[in-house]
């Protein structure tokens, strides 16, 4: 019966009404995703790619404990991030699983769907009200406890959306969860968003134009993996060989006009991109030696 009850629980509750869809993206959203170093004592039960209809890509995996772990006595994890191609779509969906769990007749269909799947009474379906969860754009959390022969089945349910990404991550245990074990994993997850959505080049910045006095270069940002960045300039003027670059000072625009001091050196643009998990930078090859203007 407690295997029965868990499993109800899992599927009946944990999952987001997502349905089959296109499954290919960068970002890495495995790497976003709880890592096996992350949960200590555990062993990864299952993992793999998921569809999410209206996500680039999603990824589930899962963990137990082969004995209580600490004092929350976890027995299991199950946590799933998937990249929305737009953050609307990932606002919808949080608000769309909370709902139920908030109003009076989503919550009544919550714990009648459990007690039928798991044949035990209404009443032993105890169903916490949701909380804001700090630290993310959007979300809640909600506590869940299941009655059984033998004691109670505990599960604490997160849903979380920080910018493009919407995590849901459920814990399971003999006894409630405390607050500081569930913190501990979702900084994990949110630390490794951070670090997929930090911006990384995927192609260099370009400089367009002719290395000739009096001419001005244009610099392009190239491409990352970050579409939300913004984008810093710097040009710096380097030697014939392409080496010793140093900053030009106040050349920080996306056009650059070259002057008597960069004849016979070469020039290059370093573009740093930005947005709210990080900066990278990424830098031009080296234009051709300087030339003086033709009189």
């Amino acid at each position: 019966m407690a295997g029965t009850c868990r499993n109800a629980v899992i599927g009946l509750i944990v999952a987001l009404a997502f349905a089959s869809g296109a499954s290919a993206a960068s970002p890495d959203v495995s790497a976003m995703n709880l890592q096996a170093s992350d949960v200590p004592g555990a062993k990864i039960v299952t993992q793999r790619a998921v569809n999410e209809q209206g996500y680039l890509a999603a990824y589930f995996r899962s963990f137990v404990f082969s004995a209580p772990s600490g004092s929350a006595r976890l027995v299991a994890i199950r946590a799933e991030t998937a990249l929305a191609a737009s953050s609307s779509r990932a606002v919808a969906d949080v608000a769309a699983t909370e709902k139920p769990f908030r109003a009076p007749a989503g919550r009544k269909a919550l714990i009648a769907a459990v007690a039928q799947a798991t044949n035990i009474k209404v009443k032993a379906i105890v169903l916490g009200q949701p909380h804001k969860v700090a630290g993310y754009d959007q979300g809640f959390e909600v506590a869940i406890s299941v009655g059984i022969k033998g004691g109670r089945i505990y599960e604490n349910l997160v849903v979380v959306r920080l910018d493009r990404v919407l995590v849901q991550m459920s814990e399971f245990a003999g006894r409630p969860i405390t607050a500081g074990v569930t913190a501990k994993y979702m900084t994990a997850i949110a630390g490794h968003i951070g670090t997929q959505l930090a911006p990384i080049a995927s192609s260099p910045p370009t400089v367009i134009g002719t290395a000739q006095q009096d001419q001005t270069l244009t610099a392009t940002a190239g491409a990352w993996t970050a579409g939300d960045a913004t984008f810093g300039y710097q040009w710096q003027r380097c030697d014939a060989a392409g080496a010793n670059c140093a900053d030009v000072a106040g050349a920080t625009s996306e056009t650059y006009a070259v002057t008597a001091a960069d004849v016979g050196a070469t020039l290059r643009v370093v573009v740093t991109a930005t947005n709210r998990f990080g900066s990278a930078p990424g830098t031009s090859v080296p234009t051709a030696v300087v030339t003086a203007i033709v009189t």
